[in-house]
Protein backbone atom coordinates (compact mmCIF):
# COMPACT_ATOMS: atom_id res chain seq x y z
CA UNK A 1 0.00 0.00 0.00
CA UNK A 2 1.43 3.37 -0.96
CA UNK A 3 -0.04 6.36 1.45
CA UNK A 4 0.33 9.86 0.01
CA UNK A 5 1.42 12.74 1.62
CA UNK A 6 2.49 16.37 0.64
CA UNK A 7 5.41 16.41 -1.75
CA UNK A 8 7.94 18.91 -1.47
CA UNK A 9 7.81 20.74 -4.86
CA UNK A 10 11.91 21.80 -3.92
CA UNK A 11 14.26 19.79 -5.40
CA UNK A 12 17.87 20.96 -4.55
CA UNK A 13 20.16 22.47 -6.93
CA UNK A 14 23.06 20.41 -6.47
CA UNK A 15 21.36 17.84 -7.40
CA UNK A 16 20.18 15.74 -10.96
CA UNK A 17 16.96 15.08 -10.64
CA UNK A 18 15.92 11.48 -12.68
CA UNK A 19 12.83 10.77 -14.14
CA UNK A 20 11.17 8.19 -16.26
CA UNK A 21 13.07 9.28 -19.43
CA UNK A 22 14.74 12.47 -19.06
CA UNK A 23 17.53 13.56 -16.72
CA UNK A 24 16.57 17.15 -15.36
CA UNK A 25 18.61 20.00 -13.33
CA UNK A 26 22.31 18.80 -15.17
CA UNK A 27 23.82 22.01 -15.40
CA UNK A 28 23.47 25.53 -13.47
CA UNK A 29 22.14 28.62 -14.75
CA UNK A 30 25.33 30.50 -15.44
CA UNK A 31 28.30 28.24 -14.28
CA UNK A 32 29.71 24.83 -13.08
CA UNK A 33 29.90 25.95 -9.82
CA UNK A 34 27.26 25.53 -7.53
CA UNK A 35 27.26 28.06 -5.23
CA UNK A 36 28.42 30.91 -7.30
CA UNK A 37 27.78 34.53 -6.50
CA UNK A 38 28.94 37.48 -8.41
CA UNK A 39 28.64 39.86 -5.89
CA UNK A 40 31.28 37.91 -3.79
CA UNK A 41 34.80 38.02 -4.34
CA UNK A 42 35.73 34.15 -4.89
CA UNK A 43 38.55 32.90 -1.86
CA UNK A 44 40.76 29.76 -3.39
CA UNK A 45 41.54 29.36 0.32
CA UNK A 46 37.50 29.03 1.16
CA UNK A 47 36.99 26.60 -1.40
CA UNK A 48 39.64 24.50 -1.03
CA UNK A 49 38.72 23.99 2.70
CA UNK A 50 35.24 22.95 2.06
CA UNK A 51 36.56 19.98 -0.45
CA UNK A 52 36.44 16.65 1.93
CA UNK A 53 38.18 13.27 1.00
CA UNK A 54 37.41 10.01 2.67
CA UNK A 55 38.81 6.96 2.00
CA UNK A 56 35.89 4.13 1.54
CA UNK A 57 37.59 1.07 1.00
CA UNK A 58 41.21 -0.48 0.18
CA UNK A 59 42.11 -3.97 -1.12
CA UNK A 60 44.88 -5.88 0.52
CA UNK A 61 47.21 -5.57 -2.00
CA UNK A 62 46.84 -1.61 -2.01
CA UNK A 63 46.19 -2.12 -5.65
CA UNK A 64 42.23 -1.55 -5.55
CA UNK A 65 41.25 1.90 -3.96
CA UNK A 66 37.71 3.57 -3.75
CA UNK A 67 37.28 6.74 -2.08
CA UNK A 68 34.66 9.82 -1.95
CA UNK A 69 35.69 13.53 -2.42
CA UNK A 70 32.39 15.90 -2.02
CA UNK A 71 32.24 20.24 -2.40
CA UNK A 72 33.72 19.78 -5.78
CA UNK A 73 32.44 20.10 -9.24
CA UNK A 74 32.58 17.88 -12.46
CA UNK A 75 35.24 19.36 -14.60
CA UNK A 76 37.62 19.12 -11.15
CA UNK A 77 36.74 15.36 -10.69
CA UNK A 78 37.10 14.57 -14.91
CA UNK A 79 40.44 16.36 -15.24
CA UNK A 80 41.63 13.91 -11.60
CA UNK A 81 40.01 11.02 -13.55
CA UNK A 82 41.65 11.95 -17.02
CA UNK A 83 44.90 12.79 -15.41
CA UNK A 84 45.20 9.14 -13.79
CA UNK A 85 44.52 7.66 -16.99
CA UNK A 86 46.78 9.85 -19.21
CA UNK A 87 49.71 11.87 -17.33
CA UNK A 88 50.86 10.16 -14.51
CA UNK A 89 54.11 8.53 -15.39
CA UNK A 90 55.43 4.95 -15.14
CA UNK A 91 57.88 2.72 -16.84
CA UNK A 92 56.96 0.15 -20.05
CA UNK A 93 59.09 -1.56 -22.52
CA UNK A 94 59.79 0.50 -25.20
CA UNK A 95 62.37 -1.17 -27.20
CA UNK A 96 62.42 -4.70 -27.76
CA UNK A 97 66.04 -5.96 -29.24
CA UNK A 98 65.18 -9.14 -30.86
CA UNK A 99 67.57 -12.02 -31.12
CA UNK A 100 65.57 -14.57 -31.95
CA UNK A 101 62.07 -15.50 -32.76
CA UNK A 102 60.67 -18.76 -34.31
CA UNK A 103 57.25 -18.79 -32.34
CA UNK A 104 53.90 -18.64 -34.03
CA UNK A 105 53.87 -15.21 -33.20
CA UNK A 106 55.46 -12.65 -35.32
CA UNK A 107 57.89 -10.28 -34.61
CA UNK A 108 55.89 -7.07 -34.10
CA UNK A 109 52.91 -8.60 -32.52
CA UNK A 110 55.36 -10.12 -29.94
CA UNK A 111 57.18 -6.79 -29.59
CA UNK A 112 53.37 -5.17 -29.22
CA UNK A 113 52.45 -7.51 -26.51
CA UNK A 114 55.86 -7.54 -24.43
CA UNK A 115 55.39 -3.56 -24.18
CA UNK A 116 51.69 -4.13 -23.01
CA UNK A 117 53.37 -6.12 -19.61
CA UNK A 118 53.06 -4.20 -16.60
CA UNK A 119 56.09 -3.25 -14.69
CA UNK A 120 56.73 -3.31 -10.51
CA UNK A 121 59.01 -0.27 -10.81
CA UNK A 122 58.30 3.23 -9.08
CA UNK A 123 58.95 5.75 -12.22
CA UNK A 124 59.96 8.59 -9.46
CA UNK A 125 63.21 7.03 -9.30
CA UNK A 126 63.66 7.79 -13.05
CA UNK A 127 63.87 10.58 -15.83
CA UNK A 128 62.24 11.00 -18.89
CA UNK A 129 63.85 9.72 -22.02
CA UNK A 130 64.84 13.01 -24.01
CA UNK A 131 66.50 12.24 -27.36
CA UNK A 132 65.99 9.37 -29.80
CA UNK A 133 67.95 6.09 -28.82
CA UNK A 134 68.47 5.70 -32.87
CA UNK A 135 67.61 6.86 -35.94
CA UNK A 136 66.32 4.34 -39.04
CA UNK A 137 69.24 3.98 -41.24
CA UNK A 138 69.19 4.29 -45.39
CA UNK A 139 68.00 0.28 -45.29
CA UNK A 140 64.87 0.90 -42.88
CA UNK A 141 66.58 -0.87 -39.97
CA UNK A 142 66.25 0.88 -36.60
CA UNK A 143 69.32 0.10 -35.04
CA UNK A 144 72.74 -1.39 -35.77
CA UNK A 145 73.56 -2.65 -32.31
CA UNK A 146 71.34 -2.88 -28.87
CA UNK A 147 72.81 0.49 -26.85
CA UNK A 148 74.08 0.18 -23.31
CA UNK A 149 71.57 2.02 -21.92
CA UNK A 150 70.93 4.91 -19.25
CA UNK A 151 71.03 3.56 -15.61
CA UNK A 152 69.21 6.84 -14.87
CA UNK A 153 66.47 6.73 -17.61
CA UNK A 154 66.57 2.56 -18.49
CA UNK A 155 65.66 -0.43 -16.83
CA UNK A 156 66.97 -3.64 -18.46
CA UNK A 157 65.31 -6.89 -18.90
CA UNK A 158 66.24 -10.04 -20.86
CA UNK A 159 64.18 -13.09 -21.65
CA UNK A 160 65.72 -16.33 -23.60
CA UNK A 161 63.15 -19.62 -24.10
CA UNK A 162 63.92 -22.42 -25.99
CA UNK A 163 61.29 -25.57 -26.04
CA UNK A 164 62.59 -28.75 -25.97
CA UNK A 165 60.99 -32.43 -26.00
CA UNK A 166 60.34 -34.20 -22.07
CA UNK A 167 61.90 -37.53 -23.21
CA UNK A 168 60.46 -38.69 -19.65
CA UNK A 169 57.17 -38.02 -20.18
CA UNK A 170 54.47 -40.61 -20.29
CA UNK A 171 53.43 -42.05 -23.25
CA UNK A 172 49.38 -41.67 -22.46
CA UNK A 173 50.48 -38.04 -21.57
CA UNK A 174 48.55 -35.04 -24.03
CA UNK A 175 49.17 -32.11 -22.07
CA UNK A 176 51.79 -29.93 -23.63
CA UNK A 177 52.78 -29.08 -19.93
CA UNK A 178 54.35 -32.54 -20.09
CA UNK A 179 55.00 -32.99 -23.43
CA UNK A 180 57.52 -30.06 -23.70
CA UNK A 181 59.71 -28.35 -21.63
CA UNK A 182 59.00 -24.45 -22.15
CA UNK A 183 55.92 -24.85 -23.78
CA UNK A 184 54.32 -21.63 -21.98
CA UNK A 185 56.57 -18.79 -21.75
CA UNK A 186 55.75 -16.67 -18.49
CA UNK A 187 56.80 -13.73 -17.58
CA UNK A 188 58.71 -15.19 -14.61
CA UNK A 189 61.23 -15.87 -17.56
CA UNK A 190 62.30 -12.48 -17.88
CA UNK A 191 65.67 -11.21 -16.22
CA UNK A 192 66.35 -8.03 -14.69
CA UNK A 193 69.92 -6.68 -15.83
CA UNK A 194 71.27 -4.13 -13.40
CA UNK A 195 72.78 -1.31 -15.48
CA UNK A 196 75.48 1.30 -13.81
CA UNK A 197 74.57 1.33 -10.09
CA UNK A 198 71.20 0.31 -10.31
CA UNK A 199 72.37 -3.50 -7.96
CA UNK A 200 73.05 -1.33 -5.11
CA UNK A 201 70.13 1.03 -5.42
CA UNK A 202 67.63 -2.35 -5.80
CA UNK A 203 69.05 -4.12 -3.24
CA UNK A 204 65.86 -4.91 -1.11
CA UNK A 205 63.52 -5.40 -4.04
CA UNK A 206 64.54 -5.99 -7.26
CA UNK A 207 62.83 -4.33 -10.42
CA UNK A 208 60.62 -6.85 -12.53
CA UNK A 209 57.23 -7.58 -13.81
CA UNK A 210 54.17 -7.18 -11.67
CA UNK A 211 52.89 -10.73 -12.07
CA UNK A 212 54.84 -13.70 -12.99
CA UNK A 213 52.29 -15.84 -14.53
CA UNK A 214 51.33 -13.47 -17.33
CA UNK A 215 51.40 -15.81 -20.70
CA UNK A 216 53.72 -14.42 -23.67
CA UNK A 217 53.55 -17.03 -26.39
CA UNK A 218 53.38 -20.96 -26.25
CA UNK A 219 56.64 -22.65 -28.08
CA UNK A 220 56.64 -26.21 -29.13
CA UNK A 221 60.44 -28.27 -30.12
CA UNK A 222 62.49 -26.22 -31.78
CA UNK A 223 60.92 -22.75 -31.50
CA UNK A 224 62.78 -20.16 -29.34
CA UNK A 225 62.17 -16.40 -27.98
CA UNK A 226 65.56 -14.01 -27.48
CA UNK A 227 64.98 -10.42 -26.49
CA UNK A 228 66.45 -7.57 -24.83
CA UNK A 229 64.08 -5.08 -23.68
CA UNK A 230 64.56 -1.74 -22.40
CA UNK A 231 62.20 0.21 -20.01
CA UNK A 232 61.70 3.89 -20.23
CA UNK A 233 59.80 6.67 -18.75
CA UNK A 234 56.57 7.72 -20.29
CA UNK A 235 52.81 8.78 -19.98
CA UNK A 236 50.00 7.62 -21.04
CA UNK A 237 49.08 10.12 -23.34
CA UNK A 238 52.07 9.01 -25.69
CA UNK A 239 50.87 5.16 -25.60
CA UNK A 240 48.24 3.40 -23.12
CA UNK A 241 51.14 0.91 -21.98
CA UNK A 242 52.08 3.56 -19.82
CA UNK A 243 49.25 4.36 -18.13
CA UNK A 244 49.03 3.65 -14.38
CA UNK A 245 45.77 2.62 -14.10
CA UNK A 246 43.81 -0.65 -15.27
CA UNK A 247 40.44 1.73 -14.40
CA UNK A 248 39.83 5.10 -12.79
CA UNK A 249 36.37 5.57 -13.20
CA UNK A 250 33.61 7.97 -10.72
CA UNK A 251 29.95 7.98 -10.43
CA UNK A 252 28.06 10.70 -8.70
CA UNK A 253 26.44 9.55 -5.70
CA UNK A 254 22.54 8.25 -5.68
CA UNK A 255 19.45 9.69 -3.80
CA UNK A 256 16.25 8.06 -3.30
CA UNK A 257 13.27 10.04 -1.53
CA UNK A 258 10.17 8.60 -0.57
CA UNK A 259 7.65 10.66 -0.30
CA UNK A 260 4.93 8.58 0.95
CA UNK A 261 4.92 5.37 3.34
CA UNK A 262 5.01 2.66 1.06
CA UNK A 263 3.78 -0.39 3.05
CA UNK A 264 2.87 -4.06 2.57
CA UNK A 265 3.11 -5.72 -0.72
CA UNK A 266 4.21 -2.57 -2.25
CA UNK A 267 7.20 -2.03 0.36
CA UNK A 268 8.46 -5.69 -0.66
CA UNK A 269 7.96 -4.60 -4.69
CA UNK A 270 9.84 -1.44 -4.01
CA UNK A 271 12.35 -3.35 -2.74
CA UNK A 272 12.63 -5.90 -5.55
CA UNK A 273 13.04 -3.05 -8.33
CA UNK A 274 16.04 -1.63 -6.66
CA UNK A 275 19.92 -3.45 -6.28
CA UNK A 276 20.29 -5.84 -3.65
CA UNK A 277 20.82 -3.73 -0.34
CA UNK A 278 19.33 -0.12 -0.99
CA UNK A 279 16.05 -0.75 0.19
CA UNK A 280 14.96 -2.15 3.73
CA UNK A 281 12.36 -3.27 5.38
CA UNK A 282 11.25 -2.26 9.10
CA UNK A 283 8.45 -2.94 11.16
CA UNK A 284 6.33 0.11 12.18
CA UNK A 285 3.18 -1.34 14.65
CA UNK A 286 1.89 -4.54 12.79
CA UNK A 287 3.45 -2.91 9.72
CA UNK A 288 5.78 -3.03 7.49
CA UNK A 289 7.39 -0.53 5.47
CA UNK A 290 10.13 0.10 3.13
CA UNK A 291 13.12 2.50 4.04
CA UNK A 292 16.18 3.93 1.98
CA UNK A 293 18.53 1.92 3.68
CA UNK A 294 22.02 2.10 1.45
CA UNK A 295 21.26 4.45 -1.77
CA UNK A 296 25.19 4.39 -2.38
CA UNK A 297 24.65 0.69 -3.88
CA UNK A 298 22.34 1.91 -6.13
CA UNK A 299 22.67 1.60 -9.91
CA UNK A 300 20.16 3.84 -11.09
CA UNK A 301 18.45 1.06 -13.44
CA UNK A 302 15.40 3.49 -12.39
CA UNK A 303 13.68 0.35 -12.98
CA UNK A 304 11.13 1.80 -10.22
CA UNK A 305 9.54 4.02 -12.94
CA UNK A 306 7.55 0.61 -14.40
CA UNK A 307 5.06 0.52 -11.14
CA UNK A 308 2.38 3.97 -11.71
CA UNK A 309 1.58 4.02 -8.06
CA UNK A 310 5.44 3.53 -6.81
CA UNK A 311 6.83 6.40 -9.70
CA UNK A 312 4.45 8.56 -8.29
CA UNK A 313 5.86 8.89 -4.82
CA UNK A 314 9.82 7.93 -5.05
CA UNK A 315 12.21 10.31 -6.50
CA UNK A 316 15.62 9.89 -7.78
CA UNK A 317 18.37 12.06 -7.90
CA UNK A 318 22.26 12.37 -7.88
CA UNK A 319 24.67 14.34 -5.62
CA UNK A 320 26.14 16.82 -8.10
CA UNK A 321 29.14 17.57 -5.64
CA UNK A 322 30.26 14.25 -4.34
CA UNK A 323 31.89 11.90 -6.76
CA UNK A 324 32.50 8.23 -5.83
CA UNK A 325 35.81 7.17 -7.34
CA UNK A 326 37.33 3.76 -8.60
CA UNK A 327 41.40 3.48 -8.77
CA UNK A 328 42.55 0.42 -10.10
CA UNK A 329 46.43 0.41 -10.23
CA UNK A 330 48.29 -1.62 -12.66
CA UNK A 331 50.81 -2.53 -10.01
CA UNK A 332 53.36 -0.26 -10.43
CA UNK A 333 52.15 2.28 -7.46
CA UNK A 334 49.84 1.84 -5.04
CA UNK A 335 46.26 3.50 -6.11
CA UNK A 336 46.80 5.63 -3.03
CA UNK A 337 49.87 6.45 -4.23
CA UNK A 338 48.55 7.54 -7.92
CA UNK A 339 45.85 10.04 -6.36
CA UNK A 340 48.48 11.87 -4.59
CA UNK A 341 50.81 11.60 -8.25
CA UNK A 342 47.72 12.68 -10.28
CA UNK A 343 47.31 16.03 -7.46
CA UNK A 344 50.65 16.83 -8.00
CA UNK A 345 50.61 17.10 -11.91
CA UNK A 346 47.63 18.67 -11.45
CA UNK A 347 48.90 21.23 -8.80
CA UNK A 348 51.89 21.73 -11.47
CA UNK A 349 49.61 22.55 -14.39
CA UNK A 350 47.70 24.56 -12.30
CA UNK A 351 51.58 26.94 -11.62
CA UNK A 352 52.08 26.65 -15.23
CA UNK A 353 48.89 28.37 -16.22
CA UNK A 354 49.03 31.13 -13.27
CA UNK A 355 52.66 31.77 -14.39
CA UNK A 356 51.01 32.28 -18.15
CA UNK A 357 48.05 34.90 -17.03
CA UNK A 358 50.55 36.42 -15.07
CA UNK A 359 52.94 36.78 -18.01
CA UNK A 360 49.86 38.15 -20.00
CA UNK A 361 48.53 40.81 -17.48
CA UNK A 362 51.87 42.69 -16.71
Amino acid sequence: MVKKTSKNSNFPSDEILMKEEVVLNTYDECTDYIEYDDTKEFSVDEYCDNIQVDMVNESDDKMTLEFDITRIEAPIANALRRVLIAEVPTMALEKIYLYQNTSVIQDEVLCHRLGLLPLHVDPRKFQFPTEKVFGINEKGVDCEEEPEGDPTRNLIFKINVSCTKNRNAVPTATDPKQLYHNSSVYTRAFEWVPIGDQASSYKKKKPGMVSDDILIAKLRPGQEIEASCHAVKGIGRDHAKFSPVATASYRLLPTIRLNAEISGEAAERLQSVFSEGVIGIEKKGAKKIAVVKNARMDTCSRNVFRHEDLAQVVQLGKNKQHFIFSVESTGALKSSELVVEACKVMESKCRSLRKQIEALIH
